[in-house]
Order: structure tokens, then C-alpha cells, then sequence
């Protein structure tokens, strides 16, 4: 699979960018409609390219994947004029210099184009086996729901193409609710067509599962906008249940399972892996790594980047809501040390922050260490937060790997869904239609993985910031909180579905200004750079707008309201 699609690249780049000449002769030499999409191989080799679509691991032009989008968890700082990033939540629907033209990165026509072409090839090739053509039909159809899932999810209403249309076609949108409908008829039809494992070097494809994990998460993000809400939750609720009984996954253990998950370690063999993006190391370098590396750390001796990196940082909102090792927030707990603050709260926090008085190595000799201080009153300050660096002082950990030749090799595969997803999907259905004591179970048991204390023993945390009304689905949405951070959309998607924005959107505060506390929770914080990070919710954020681009390439296309 991963030699097949360095191949298929190659050829559609030159297959898609070819004409024909004045002489009606097709080259065998060369690559053409004509000599390819022909062959049970050429097949595999295109449905390869279509994997690529995938969310990619890194923090820019990325907009599947990156965590600090529409969320009160992180934040993106402008380094050297690339722009924040959609960040600050001052998007313009017009191209400005600097801009990083995030709000393109659903639009994904193009690549909804190759699938529906390679679709309408499929019945004419020559296959040997009708069995792998059913399922190479079925692996494109689930990339192609992919898309439009998260396409209706941004944007509303959108043309739903489902066939090769001419280049000049002018679609309009079409109802979020028909699309949506399509979408679901698509996962039902394919979850029933797509392998339950693999074997070899297909083991990473689209399974069985991750049709019904995206089903689930398709109803549970559409109950912000849906009219049937409870049959939104109830369809959620069949898709995990069936992921759940089947005994195919189960969560790894301990803390040091969940840090494996953002490893080498856990690659292909993870048991709570159901889709992530496979690194291929011929085709790509793996670049997150690069972006999330403090600014003072080892990167690599091939490293071949300069000092203003550390874009993207945590927020104090997220970090003082992290609970003690008691199950307490630290503001309610007696035994918070504001000297000491990281000690005894939840491991999770140290798998996936990087924090002040953390030791590092150093930049210039691995051997060494270094001391991550981003105060910038406090030696060494390398990492002075009022500089270029980190912009909150709390840094991202995930698929941080400083053994790299260069930290923009990395090399883990990205995990898009995993089982503790599932098993809060599961949970939150339970809790939305009542069923309290059987989400709890669920619930405990994500918590129960790292050693934090079950709610069924210590009672569920009282939410005064972002509350959705529901106790149990409070609980359920922090602990979400707490076991994705920094892994792409998952806070985003919860704000949206709950209409939450208004509750948790504001100011972005960084580490505490005090030297002697620095987890203080009551004193002045840092504020990172700009009043653009003062940031005041609108209730057209609820979906992003069109670009201006597209709405003059198309008159047909209308923006979103508010915008």
C-alpha cells in the first residue's frame, strides 16, 4: 500500500493534467485515461491516492485536524506574518496578505472530483476478483462520506456530486438535511461491505468499524441542527453499540497506554485504534512535530528550520480545569499546591502538555537538558512568552518525539478516531435520553484507564463554565476535554453541538505572572500578544463562511448568513 501510492500520485498528477494532441494516438509510454483506470491494479493503485485525503498531522492548512480551531482549549500564534490561523476568530471571507486560507480546507471538491471518477471507472475494469471490487468501491464511498459529513458540519447546505459533471457546471447548494440523509444511507450501505479487520499490508484500511464510528459521530454532530434530536442520539447510540459488542477493540493500558497511542509503539497494532492516518515515510514528512517543538528544545541534528517556531499553546482556561489526582478541580481542592502545581492531577495532563519547569534537551546537544521556563522574569527563558514561541507558555506533547533526525520527520501514524471516542459517544447517548447510570459506566471507564477516580465513587463535577443544562453530559464533554487534547476537532465539535460558544469563548489568558506561583489561579496572567485574542463570540460562528473565491467563481453558491 505504501509503495502503490508514491506510483499513483505520479499518475494521476500526469493523468489529470494531460490533454490529447492533434493526432489521435494514445502513447503506451505514457499515462493517459486511455491506458489506466483499466486494471484491477490500476484501481488499487488510484483508490491509494484517494487515502491521502485523510487529515494530515499538522497544525497549518489542515483544518480536519487542527486543535486549537473554534475551541477555548488552545490557541495559534502569528510567527513570521503566516497569520493566526483562524485562531483569533477574525476570519475574512477575502484573501489578505498573510492569510492562511484555512477557511478553504473543507471545501473539497477537488477531491470529491478524483472519487467520483474513480468511482464511474470501477464497474469497466478489468478485475479478477469481483469480491475486492465491491470493496474498493466501498473504501472510496466511505472517503467521499467523509468529506461531505465534515463539509455539512462547516457550511451548512452544500452541492451534493455524486457523479463526474462537466468543469463548467455551476451546482447550487443543496439541503443540509438531503445531504446529510445521503451521507447516512452511504455508511449504512458500505458498513455492511467493508472488512471487519485486514490482514498484510492492507491492515489500516476502512473498516466495518470505521463506517459505524463515523456514523455515530455524523448524528451526534448534527443534533445542533437537526429537528429530531433524540433520533440523532438513538442512531449514535446503535452505531457504538455495535462497535462495542463486537469485542474488537479495547483501550490499552494504564497512562503509559494512552502516551503510546501518540507513539511508533502503538502503530498498526494499537487495540483502540479504529481509523488514523498511516505515515508513509517515501511520500511524506510528518511536520507536526516541527510546529508544536519549544522553541529552546533538541530538533533534530537535520532540522532545517529557524527559532520562531512553538506556534501553538494550551490555554489557562484548559489547564486550571484539568483535575487533581481527587477528581477536583484545582480551584475546590484543599490540597492544590500553587508552588507545585503539576503534581497529583491528572496524569494526562503531563502526556499531553508541556509545562514550565519542565527539563528538556537541549537545543544544541540531546545529551543535555534544559529547563522549558517561559516566563520571561525567570532564567533561562529561552522561551520568553513575550516573544516569538509559545504564546500561553503551556505547550502541545502528543507526537512530540525528540529522537528524530529532524522533528519534521516524524513518523507516527496520526489516530483519528479511537475507542475512548467510542466509548464516549456511547456514554453521551446514554445520558441525553436518561439513561444516567449505564453512561456512567462507560464514562468511568475512560477515567478508569489513567487512574483517576470514578464518578460512580465520588460524585460527577459540578460545571459552571459551559454547561449544557446536563449534568452527566457535562462530565462527559470534559472528559472529553481531558483525553483529546490537542488531538484536532473533537473540543470544536462539542461547543458547536451544545451551542456553547457564547459560555466558554472570551479573553485568552496564558501562565500566571507571578514568579513564585506558577499556578496561581487568583493573580494577573499573561495575555498572548494583540487584542485579536479577546475574543467575542457571534452566533454566525455556528458555521463558517464561503469564501469569497468561490462565491465569484460560482454565482450559484450563496454565502452563509451573517456574513
Amino acid at each position: 500500500m505504501k509503495i502503490s501510492i508514491i506510483y499513483i500520485n505520479l499518475s494521476l498528477f500526469l493523468l489529470l493534467n494531460s490533454c490529447s494532441g492533434f493526432l489521435d494516438v494514445t502513447d503506451l509510454d505514457e499515462l493517459s485515461s486511455e491506458s489506466v483506470f483499466k486494471t484491477q491494479t490500476d484501481m488499487g493503485f488510484a483508490l491509494n491516492h484517494i487515502y491521502t485525503f485523510l487529515p494530515h498531522p499538522d497544525l497549518e492548512n489542515e483544518g480536519e485536524l487542527v486543535p486549537y480551531f473554534w475551541t477555548d482549549d488552545a490557541i495559534h500564534r502569528n510567527i513570521n506574518s503566516q497569520g493566526r490561523m483562524g485562531s483569533d476568530f477574525n476570519w475574512l471571507t477575502v484573501s489578505q496578505p498573510g492569510d492562511t486560507y484555512i477557511l478553504d480546507d473543507f471545501y473539497k471538491y477537488d477531491q470529491i472530483a478524483d472519487i467520483n471518477f474513480f468511482l464511474e471507472a470501477l464497474p469497466d475494469a478489468e478485475y479478477t476478483d469481483e469480491s475486492l471490487r465491491e470493496r474498493h468501491g466501498a473504501e472510496a464511498r466511505f472517503m467521499r462520506a467523509w468529506l461531505y459529513e465534515r463539509m455539512i458540519f462547516v457550511y451548512g447546505d452544500v452541492a451534493l456530486i455524486t457523479e463526474v459533471i462537466p468543469a463548467d457546471a455551476l451546482p447550487s447548494r443543496d439541503p443540509r438535511l438531503e445531504v446529510f440523509n445521503w451521507i447516512v444511507s452511504e455508511l449504512e450501505e458500505i458498513a455492511s461491505t467493508l472488512p471487519v479487520l485486514y490482514e498484510g499490508n492492507d491492515v489500516g484500511r476502512f473498516t466495518k468499524w470505521a463506517a459505524l464510528a463515523l456514523k455515530a459521530r455524523a448524528h451526534l454532530n448534527a443534533i445542533g441542527w437537526h429537528n429530531d434530536v433524540s433520533g440523532m442520539y438513538e442512531a449514535a447510540e446503535s452505531a457504538c453499540a455495535e462497535i462495542i459488542n463486537s469485542g474488537q477493540f479495547e483501550l490499552a493500558d494504564g497512562i503509559e497506554g494512552f502516551e503510546a497511542q501518540f507513539t511508533t509503539s502503538s502503530d498498526l497494532v494499537s487495540s483502540e485504534t479504529i481509523l488514523s492516518n498511516i505515515f508513509i515515510p517515501e511520500l511524506r514528512t510528518h511536520p507536526l512535530a516541527r510546529r508544536i517543538a519549544q522553541k529552546g528544545s533538541w530538533r533534530g541534528p537535520a532540522a532545517r528550520f529557524g527559532n520562531n517556531q512553538s506556534r501553538p499553546g494550551y490555554t489557562s482556561d484548559f489547564i486550571e480545569e484539568v483535575q487533581t489526582i481527587n477528581g477536583l478541580f484545582p480551584r475546590d481542592d484543599p490540597e492544590y499546591d500553587p508552588s507545585n502545581p503539576w503534581e497529583n492531577r491528572d496524569p494526562r495532563l503531563r502526556a499531553c502538555a508541556v509545562l514550565p519547569g519542565d527539563e528538556l534537551p537541549a537545543k544544541g546537544d540531546p545529551v543535555n537538558t534544559y529547563i522549558y521556563q517561559p516566563h520571561p522574569a525567570i532564567p533561562p527563558n529561552t522561551d520568553d512568552i513575550t516573544r516569538p514561541s509559545n504564546p500561553t507558555g503551556y505547550g502541545f506533547k502528543k507526537y512530540l518525539d525528540y529522537d528524530l533526525q529532524a522533528l519534521d520527520q516524524g513518523n507516527s501514524d496520526y489516530k483519528i478516531i479511537r475507542y475512548s471516542e467510542i466509548l464516549l459517544m456511547y456514554a453521551e447517548t446514554l445520558a441525553a435520553r436518561g439513561n444516567d447510570e449505564e453512561a456512567l459506566e462507560y464514562l468511568d471507564r475512560v477515567r478508569a484507564r489513567v487512574g483517576m477516580p470514578l464518578y460512580s465513587d465520588i460524585g460527577l463535577p459540578t460545571i459552571t463554565r459551559g454547561t449544557t443544562g446536563n449534568g452527566m453530559i457535562d462530565a462527559i464533554l470534559l472528559e472529553r476535554r481531558y483525553e483529546f487534547a490537542a488531538e484536532g476537532p473533537q473540543r470544536w465539535f462539542d461547543i458547536w453541538r451544545y451551542k456553547l460558544g457564547d459560555q466558554v469563548i472570551g479573553q485568552v489568558f496564558g501562565i500566571p505572572e507571578s514568579t513564585e506561583l506558577p499556578g496561581d489561579l487568583d493573580g494577573p496572567k499573561f495575555k498572548p500578544d494583540g487584542e485579536e485574542y479577546n475574543r467575542v463570540w457571534q452566533e454566525k460562528f455556528y458555521l463558517l463562511p464561503m469564501r469569497q473565491s468561490i462565491l465569484d467563481a460560482n454565482p450559484n453558491i450563496s454565502q452563509n448568513p451573517g456574513w
